[in-house]
């Protein structure tokens, strides 16, 4: 009898690890986030939330973009001098058409800045979501500065294998 109830706590634990997100990241309608503490160029960012089988974060509508916020705003009031934050939203392939880098969807929900995407000198071809103040809305930045980011696993990804 005992040994049926430590496999079952076994079992339960494993379920929770692969059902669940891993310690660090938050959970949001199937998919866990993470914000990193690390400043890196839009490319070195990617890479980096690949390392953990994951991809900037792909904001599909208003509610997704709304937890993001707060998720960025509790992670801003410990690290003030963090404004800037990657998201997976490119524009480098094809100049004006706006895509996720992850999927290859185009952007079906957008919170752009009143003026942006502005492309500013033909150079602006990254998404980073921009908190001023409380004040949080999408920009176009040149992928080679260096920011903080955001990295989401979707629902089903092997999310287990984080540790």
């Amino acid at each position: 009898m005992t040994y049926n109830k430590q496999l079952g706590l076994v079992c339960a634990l494993v379920i929770q690890v692969v059902r669940g997100c891993p310690n660090g990241w938050e959970t949001f309608d199937g998919s866990c986030y993470f914000v990193s503490d690390i400043t890196e160029d839009w490319s070195a960012a990617s890479a980096t939330c690949g390392v953990f089988h994951a991809h900037l974060a792909e904001v599909q509508n208003g509610y997704e973009d709304n937890f993001l916020k707060q998720l960025i705003i509790r992670y801003h009031n410990g690290h003030i001098q963090d404004r800037y934050f990657w998201f997976g939203g490119t524009d480098m392939f094809v100049e004006g058409d706006w895509r996720w880098s992850d999927s290859d969807q185009r952007l079906n929900y957008t919170n752009w800045r009143a003026g942006d995407p502005n492309d500013l000198n033909h150079a602006q071809d990254c998404m980073v979501a921009d908190l001023n103040c409380n004040h949080y809305y999408w920009i176009d930045r040149e992928c080679e500065n260096a920011y903080n980011f955001v990295c989401e696993i979707r629902d089903g990804s092997s999310a287990a294998v984080i540790g």
